[in-house]
């Protein structure tokens, strides 16, 4: 079992990574604002731009049907301009407690990920808890370190200033 690690943003909640078995990498955050209201940014795709990239024009929604064997897929443009395809399929959503979809990125090809998002009210605020579980040890060690973290860190840094939009 890998140790836990905590990136922070400035002026934000830290995020905490870890690996907790090898098979697995996971991510947990504190967010200000209820649970209904978190558990909306993640599944309105009206939301997905925003939280994907820094830049919402980088982003394409193609596919968001957030419902069980609903499918998702989100293309990102890069920098170089290149683009990198995020899919799935949405294997059970729990309103507003839990979402479970399998997680595909066009850049580590032939590697599946189950993820599995936990959201749990802590007083007016929302605890969110992610896990990624991969066949093998080198596929979850493909989608774990500094640019995994960042990107985490990127995107609820948006859930933020989504949240507060919403108030």
């Amino acid at each position: 079992m890998a140790a836990g690690t905590e990136s922070s943003m400035k002026g934000r909640e830290r995020a905490v990574f870890s690996q907790p078995d090898e098979l697995e990498n996971a991510a947990s955050r504190l967010f200000h604002a209820p649970i209904d209201r978190v558990f909306r940014v993640f599944t309105d795709p009206l939301y997905a731009p925003s939280i994907w990239a820094e830049n919402p024009a980088d982003v394409k929604v193609e596919e968001m049907d957030v419902r069980p064997g609903g499918r998702f897929s989100i293309l990102v443009r890069n920098r170089d301009g290149s683009t990198t395809g995020f899919s799935g399929e949405y294997l059970e959503i729990v309103p507003p407690r839990r979402i479970v979809n399998t997680f595909l990125v066009t850049d580590l090809p032939g590697t599946v990920a189950v993820e599995t998002d936990e959201f749990e009210p802590v007083g007016d605020r929302t605890r969110l808890r992610v896990r990624w579980r991969f066949a093998s040890r080198k596929e979850r060690d493909g989608m774990y370190g500094p640019e995994f973290e960042r990107s985490i860190e990127t995107a609820w840094a948006a859930v933020d200033r989504l949240l507060e939009s919403m108030r």
